[in-house]
């Protein structure tokens, strides 16, 4: 089974501590499950006791917890307290009952380095020290609940499938689980078009440790001399979301499809409209 979700509108940054108000606004939205409120963060454990009642009681899942800071920073101060904010950041979410954290393995560079290019993050000690961190995070926080995820990206050695499944293995912890964006594993037309294989092999690879996924279209531009790859609302680009929906029904686990990265409250619905469209035309329960 399937279950979609994403952001909730106005943002949580403007809800404030409410964790009623959160869970009405994502169930007018029409989803079943929820991003990790932002707040909880940083709040105390009576808080998040209060938010992961209520949202259980609202029958809604909290999909993942997210935090986006570098954890390779090159700055050894800068990534200690990333690193310990990871932590405190996973502590938080396993109190909340989320299905996992996630955040990227970082880059080697100062700052965020969201699109830094080098050398080193496909060298082969970049998935060695993100095994090593991730095993890290797990012992500190002996969950019994949430897992521990990386999410892929082109921009480093987690671009594939089969290097989800090294790491994996390298990290050989019950609690480390697979965060799947397979629109993130695109970096070739070729890729855009066969986006359905990129699926096919991760569920080929770790379909048991799929605990989230992304479902996000995209579309080329045109004309362009070089590639350029850019999401698009869901129905509206070229990504092949219903083989996306069947294979994520197929799994033994209930798995949320978390719509993101869109500007309106207009786009997230018309998204959502459309992927609802597709699960009732292939006989998918959502």
């Amino acid at each position: 089974m399937i279950c979609f979700g994403g952001p909730v509108f106005p943002e949580q940054e403007a809800l404030g501590r409410d964790p009623e108000r959160y869970a009405y606004l994502a169930k007018k939205m029409g989803y079943r499950a929820i991003y990790a409120p932002s707040y909880l963060r940083e709040a105390k454990s009576d808080e998040i006791r209060k938010a992961r009642t209520v949202f259980e009681r609202e029958g809604l899942i909290v999909a993942e917890a997210g935090y986006w800071e570098n954890l390779l920073d090159t700055r050894p101060e800068i990534r200690k307290k990333n690193r310990q904010e990871m932590l405190q950041t996973y502590q938080m979410a396993e109190e909340l009952g989320a299905l996992c954290v996630v955040n990227t393995i970082g880059f080697y560079c100062e700052g965020t380095g969201w699109y830094h290019h080098s050398a080193g993050n496909f060298a082969p000690q970049y998935l060695e020290e993100a095994a090593q961190m991730a095993r890290d995070f797990i012992d500190a926080v002996q969950p019994k609940h949430t897992a521990f995820t990386y999410e892929m990206f082109m921009y480093c050695g987690l671009d594939s499938p089969e290097a989800y499944a090294q790491l994996i293995r390298m990290v050989d912890r019950e609690h480390f689980g697979a965060h799947v964006d397979y629109t993130n594993l695109m970096v070739s037309p070729r890729e855009v078009f066969a986006g359905a294989d990129i699926i096919r092999r991760c569920i080929e690879l770790f379909a048991d440790r799929i605990l989230s996924v992304h479902v996000k279209d995209v579309r080329l531009e045109t004309p362009a001399l070089s590639t350029r790859i850019l999401e698009a609302v869901p129905g509206e680009g070229v990504a092949d979301l219903t083989a996306l929906l069947k294979a994520c029904d197929a799994l033994p686990q209930a798995v949320p499809l978390m719509l993101e990265h869109l500007e309106k409250e207009d786009e997230y619905q018309r998204g959502l409209a459309r992927l609802k469209q597709l699960a009732q035309e292939n006989h998918i329960d959502y």
